[in-house]
């Protein structure tokens, strides 16, 4: 798998598919477990009760267990090991709103990851906001349709795990990457006193021109700071605000090199950079900031595909943000129409026409259509989280008493691939982080 992981970029028009004849059935295929989920909601459950739990269903064919991230009191099979620092008490939400530094840090998982929550049904469980939580069957289906839009073969996707744990292991390296150039850009820190040797060696491409720096910088590093992938301990001043700059007001640190910080724009999406810009211009106080993390494992625990429609699409065309959810009132208006509750092969038949039609509209005229793919990620890590509001000497957020901890984020990933409606191997990007532990909710774009 490649390292650009953590960027995003433009598909150039040479590399894109050449095929220009719309095929039905492909559409239907590509498009298939997406009709299955859409038909799971509207047949699945009553429009004027909850959501029940999903009965009991046998393992899939293809991977969709669940995420790494455990409670600690739920011995059944479709969980593991709890965490082992469960003495350690925080909010099992983040308010960004509020939130100095938008972190969950807590061995608790989110809600959502726990059946039998309120948050699971209403949240989507492990899909995430706006969806239902589907069944194994069902989330396998979505995995297996994604994977194999990655260009991955049938057979590696159900037979072998070589493939995902690489993939895995490159969305942990990507999350790492992505906090360090966060850290970096928010609070103008240089991101060589962030990042461990071995992952500026990443950076550098295995090149030893800044070798002496970084041997000095490991003989001068405390013991806590070599177990870290990412080491902040910073305290950062809010900006200026409006009323307050004058021709005395200081400059920024002049040992910070522009040229050296990651460029966040293809490393995280626009509303998550967002997010912690704002908190730190709304910031009043001096804050001493406390974050080292360092992942030890990672967890594919759901991925899908998103036909016919890119996020940039909609920011372009408002309009396509109800694509799918037209779909549903299509189906309405055709009973309406008919005077009866359509049967189930009737529904996904009038649903697989409307994605066909989708499709069409959607397409190049090349034949090609972009469509998003979005993976949710598990990622384990030995960390230490704390903020202090300098003025008041107060710990705001965190733990006290900057302990490493045994924590879990869950990250979300969206990568824009394009594939012919015809047939033949899809044309892939790269990764982009869209939100972290569900600080945006989810960050959707698409319902």
């Amino acid at each position: 798998m490649i390292r650009a992981l953590g960027f995003i970029r433009r598909l150039p028009a040479s590399t894109r598919c050449k095929l220009s004849t719309v095929s039905t059935s492909h559409v239907v295929k590509l498009s298939a477990p997406l009709i299955v989920q859409m038909s799971q909601i509207r047949y699945g459950s009553s429009k004027s009760s909850p959501p029940s739990p999903p009965p009991p269903s046998p393992p899939p064919p293809s991977r969709s267990s669940p995420p790494i991230i455990k409670s600690s009191n739920d011995s059944s099979p479709d969980t593991a090991r709890p965490n082992d620092n469960s003495e350690f008490i925080s909010e099992h939400h983040v308010d960004p709103v509020r939130a100095v530094f938008p972190w969950r840090h807590s061995p608790a998982p989110l809600p959502r990851l726990l059946k039998g929550t309120a948050e699971y049904h209403s949240q989507g469980g492990y899909v995430g906001p706006n969806m239902p939580p589907l069944n194994k069957w069902i989330r396998g289906a979505l995995y297996w349709n994604a994977a194999s839009m990655l260009n991955i073969p049938s057979y590696k996707i159900l037979l072998f795990r070589r493939w995902e744990e690489e993939l895995a292991a490159d969305f942990s390296w990507a999350f790492q990457m992505a906090v360090a150039g966060l850290l970096s850009n928010t609070y103008r820190v240089p991101i060589e006193s962030i990042l461990s040797p071995s992952m500026l060696g990443d950076i550098d491409g295995g090149e030893d021109a800044d070798a002496k720096e970084t041997d000095e910088r490991k003989d001068t590093e405390t013991d806590t700071s070599k177990q870290f992938a990412v080491n902040f301990e910073h305290t950062v001043a809010p900006p200026p605000h409006p009323t307050d700059i004058t021709e005395d007001a200081p400059e920024p640190d002049d040992d910070y090199d522009d040229e050296s910080a990651p460029d966040l724009e293809y490393m995280l999406q626009k509303q998550l950079r967002t997010l912690y810009k704002t908190a730190h211009e709304h910031t009043r106080h001096n804050l001493q900031i406390h974050l080292q993390t360092q992942p030890l494992s990672a967890e594919i625990v759901s991925m899908f595909l998103i036909p016919f429609i890119t996020r940039e699409r909609v920011e372009a065309t408002p309009a396509l943000r109800h694509s799918l959810r037209n779909v549903w009132v299509h189906l309405e208006e055709k009973e309406e129409k008919l005077g009866r509750r359509l049967g189930l092969g009737e529904a996904i038949g009038e649903i697989a026409s409307e994605l066909e039609t989708l499709a069409k509209k959607q397409a190049d005229s090349q034949g090609c259509v972009e469509s998003t793919i979005i993976a949710q990620v598990a990622i384990r890590c030995n960390e230490i989280f704390k903020v202090t509001d300098v003025e008041l000497d107060q710990v705001v957020q965190g733990d006290p008493l900057a302990r490493i901890n045994d924590v879990t984020h869950l990250v979300r990933f969206e990568m824009v691939i394009s594939a012919s409606i015809s047939g033949g191997p899809s044309t892939i990007g790269s990764w982009q982080i869209t939100d972290i532990d569900d600080l945006l909710d989810g960050n959707v774009w698409y319902m």
